[in-house]
């Protein structure tokens, strides 16, 4: 700083403002001192600066705030924390220990950026939050994304895991979830329940279930028993099936003790019905088993129905029965719809109604020739009663039904009137013969015929 005189000429004024000049200048406000020197005077802060740097011991000390405090010689610098905060421990030479105590509080937020390791156990009075998602608190475990994952590791206790609702995307077995009991209003398995049985070897039971198409509910009972499934033969008893408690719908195949039927209602249908008594009105069935019976010796009864349709009785006359082994039909006949009497013979072809024939040829029977006195007779069109029956059943064989009594339709040509005598007009049609020779008539006209024409007339044949 500058040198300030005043003459003894100068005036009071010009002493004034070099003093205050000299005050404010030169020397400085005394406020303005720095706070860490306990120096008064300007002299003696400048010693105390001096003392300082001499000794070389100024440092200064720092907070987050930035409030920053210089540290002069022969201060003392104190370390101090509250308990369980923080131990200090001063030793020889010049030497300051800073560690934490077994306990540490923190009375306020503990931010960790990277890991937190804990080697023992970690106590937390109140709330743990990680990623402002997960929730650890007393009795609690949440998240707010509404999944927790635990990797691929175990979840293992000795107590209950218990929930509304436990999910398992894989395999949920004693190997990932162990306890005394699980417990929620809802277990979700994506595909198969694999249970061990007693011993632990190669064989498990597997419980899974057809890929649903709806929800579907299974229901087991409030009962003490054993599930039964479809591949089990010995598990249902009659115990287990109330009287009338059984529907049509109920059964699919096997025997069932009609006590347990409730059909009050319903109708019972089934493939094969076998039984011993069959008591009660029976109503109309479409198709009933038939078994041939060719041989047995023993009369059997026909049967009859009040009405052609409907819901009938059946009913036997004893007068008309039939026995299998000898083929004879035993009844009283009162009459025919058909007028002729016929017999099966063997034919070498086959040959159409009304057509004359003549016993020979390669078989018993063909056609006639004409003026043949081998006569056999008219081939029947529909006859009463046909005699030789037992031949139809021979493989091979043309059979052909001869009229040998009665009216039959003839095929004809001629000058025909009723009562001439018919004989063979040659390729199996008849012609009128005034004096015929023995064994060339067919019968006797019913009609009047007159063409040269073929036609079909009424002939009474056994008649001479």
């Amino acid at each position: 700083m500058a040198v300030r005189s005043i003459a003894t000429t100068d005036t009071l004024e010009t002493f004034r403002t070099e003093f205050n000049n000299l005050a404010a200048l030169d020397f400085g406000d005394i406020a303005t001192l720095d706070s860490t020197l306990s120096a008064s005077t300007v002299i003696g802060a400048v010693n105390e600066l001096s003392a300082q740097v001499s000794a070389n011991l100024g440092i200064f000390i720092e907070d987050a705030s930035s409030s920053r405090q210089q540290v002069g010689a022969g201060q003392t610098l104190n370390f101090r924390g509250t308990s369980n905060q923080v131990d200090l421990t001063v030793s020889a030479t010049d030497t300051l220990t800073a560690s934490l105590p077994n306990d540490v509080t923190i009375p306020n937020d503990l931010n960790v950026t990277t890991d937190l390791n804990v080697d023992g156990v970690g106590t937390f009075q109140n709330q743990i939050v990680v990623d402002t998602t997960l929730d650890l608190r007393s009795g609690i475990i949440s998240d707010s994304t509404g999944t927790i994952s635990f990797a691929d590791e175990n979840l293992t206790t000795t107590g209950n895991i218990t929930g509304s609702t436990i999910n398992a995307s894989s395999v949920v077995s004693s190997g990932t979830i162990t306890g005394t009991s699980i417990t929620g209003t809802q277990l979700n398995i994506n595909e198969t329940i694999v249970f061990e049985g007693s011993s632990a070897d190669d064989f498990e039971t597997s419980l899974t279930v057809t890929n649903p198409t709806a929800d579907r509910t299974v229901t087991i009972p409030d009962v003490t028993g054993t599930l039964v499934t479809t591949g089990d033969t010995g598990s249902v008893t009659s115990a287990m099936i109330l009287n009338g408690t059984i529907a049509n719908e109920d059964i699919a195949d096997a025997s069932i003790r009609a006590s347990k039927l409730n059909l009050g209602s319903d109708t019972l249908t089934v493939d094969t019905l076998n039984a011993n008594t069959i008591t009660g009105a029976a109503s109309v069935a479409s198709l009933v088993a038939l078994t041939a019976n060719d041989s047995t010796n023993e009369t059997v009864f026909i049967t009859f129905a009040d009405g052609a349709t409907g819901n009938q009785g059946l009913e036997t006359d004893t007068d008309l029965t039939y026995n299998p082994s000898t083929n004879v039909l035993s009844t009283t006949a009162s009459q025919a719809n058909y007028a002729d009497l016929a017999e099966y013979y063997s034919a070498d072809q086959e040959y159409e109604p009304g057509t004359v024939l003549m016993f020979g040829g390669e078989q018993e029977t063909t056609i006639a020739t004409s003026g043949t006195n081998k006569v056999a007779g008219v081939v029947s069109t529909n006859p009463a009663y046909a005699m030789n029956g037992a031949l139809l059943k021979n493989e091979g064989v043309i059979t052909v039904a001869v009229a040998l009594q009665g009216r039959v339709p003839c095929r004809v040509r001629g000058d025909i009137k009723k009562g001439d005598m018919m004989i063979s007009g040659g390729d199996g049609v008849a012609i009128p013969a005034i004096e015929p020779g023995l064994g060339t008539v067919i019968g006797k006209a019913l009609e009047n015929y007159n063409s040269q024409d073929e036609g079909v007339i009424e002939v009474v044949v056994g008649r001479l």
